[in-house]
C-alpha cells in the first residue's frame, strides 16, 4: 500500500504498473498476483487511492494530490490543443502565401510568425501554469479554496510553499525518533526546493523564505506579506537554522532569482515558550528541535541574500 500511495503523492504522471509495484516490494510478479490480487485495482488506476490511506492527514494528502492532478490535466490538455491549432495555422499561412511569394520572403515571412506565435504561446502557457500553482496554493493552506482573498482587495502574485513540521511533529510524539524527524523534515524541505526550480523560466521572481523560529504562524505571515506587482514571490516556509543549511538550499535557486530571508524576534525566553505553547500546544515541537531553532544562526546579506530582514512579532501571531 506504501509503494502505490509514494507514487500517487508524488505527482508522476506515468501509470504504476504491477511489476514496478513487484520489484520495489521485492517480490515475484506471481507473488504479487497471488497474495496481493485486491491491491490491483488500486494499481490499474480502477479504485481511489485515498481507501488506502493511514489515517486522516494522509487521507487528505491524497485528496489534495487529486484536485491538483485534475487541473493539471485540465490545463494540459488545453495547452496540447492550443499548439495542435498553433500549428495549423501555420500550415494555412504558409498554404496561402507559398504561390505568391519567393522563398527569400517566405522564410523571413514564417520566421517572423514563429517568433510571435511563440512569444504569444510562452505567455499564455505561464499565465496557465501561474493559475495552476493558485489553486495549489488553495488547496495546500488551511481553510482551502474558501481562502481566497474578497473582492475588494487587490489580487497579489504570491505563492506559498508550507512545510508540515505539525505532522511530523505527531508522528514524534507518537513514537518518532528525532533523527527520523531530521531526516523526514530534510525530505519536505527538499521537495519544496523542487518545485520552486519549476519557475526557472517565469521572469522577476523574488523567494521570500521565511525563517521558522516556531514563534509564529507562517500562514500569518504569508497573509500580511505584501508582494510587489512586478515580481512573483514564492513564499518559503524554511525552518533551518545553520548559515551552512541555508546557503545549501538558496545555493540551488536559480541564479536570477532575487532571493529575502524574514526572521521572527522575540526577545524574551519566556516569551517565545508562551508561543509556542499557544502555536503548538496540540503537536509538541521535539526539545532538540526547539534548541536548534533558539540558537539558530542569525542570516545576514554575505549568505547570498538580497535582503535581510529581523522583525519582532507581537503575542498571537
Amino acid at each position: 500500500m506504501n509503494i502505490i500511495l509514494d507514487h500517487y503523492l508524488s505527482g508522476g504522471r506515468g501509470r504504476l504498473k504491477l511489476v514496478d509495484v513487484a520489484d520495489r516490494a521485492g517480490i515475484s510478479r506471481q507473488a504479487l498476483d497471488r497474495y496481493y490480487s485486491d491491491l490491483k485495482p488500486y494499481i490499474a488506476g480502477k479504485r481511489d487511492v485515498a481507501d488506502l490511506a493511514n489515517g486522516n492527514a494522509q487521507k487528505a494528502q491524497v485528496q489534495t494530490q487529486t484536485a491538483i492532478n485534475a487541473v493539471e490535466n485540465k490545463y494540459l490538455e488545453r495547452i496540447e490543443r492550443l499548439m495542435v491549432d498553433h500549428v495549423k495555422a501555420l500550415e494555412k499561412a504558409e498554404n496561402s502565401h507559398i504561390t505568391s511569394l519567393m522563398n527569400a520572403d517566405l522564410v523571413l515571412l514564417e520566421s517572423n510568425k514563429m517568433r510571435i506565435a511563440l512569444e504569444k504561446q510562452t505567455l499564455h502557457n505561464a499565465e496557465l501554469l501561474k493559475q495552476i500553482h493558485a489553486l495549489e496554493l488553495k488547496l495546500s493552506l488551511p481553510g482551502g479554496p474558501t481562502g481566497a482573498q474578497t473582492s475588494g482587495t487587490p489580487q497579489q502574485d504570491k505563492l506559498a510553499f508550507d512545510v508540515d513540521i505539525e505532522t511530523l511533529c505527531v508522528s514524534f510524539q507518537r513514537g518518532m525518533s528525532f533523527e527520523d524527524f531530521e531526516v523526514a523534515k530534510s525530505a519536505e524541505i527538499k521537495k519544496v526546493r523542487e518545485k520552486l526550480d519549476k519557475y526557472q523560466d517565469t521572469p522577476n521572481v523574488h523567494v521570500v523564505i521565511f525563517a521558522d523560529r516556531y514563534i509564529s504562524r507562517f500562514r500569518t505571515f504569508v497573509d500580511r506579506y505584501r508582494a510587489t506587482e512586478e515580481e512573483l514571490s514564492l513564499i518559503v516556509r524554511l525552518p533551518l537554522f545553520s548559515r551552512s543549511e541555508v546557503q545549501s538550499f538558496i545555493r540551488n535557486l536559480p541564479s536570477d532569482f532575487r532571493k529575502s530571508i524574514h526572521t521572527p524576534y522575540l526577545s524574551l525566553d519566556s516569551e517565545r515558550k508562551a508561543q509556542r505553547v499557544f502555536i503548538y500546544q496540540k503537536f509538541p515541537l521535539p526539545p532538540m528541535e526547539i534548541k536548534g531553532a533558539d540558537t539558530a544562526d542569525t542570516p545576514n546579506m554575505l549568505w547570498g541574500f538580497d535582503t535581510v530582514v529581523t522583525y519582532k512579532i507581537k503575542q498571537g501571531d
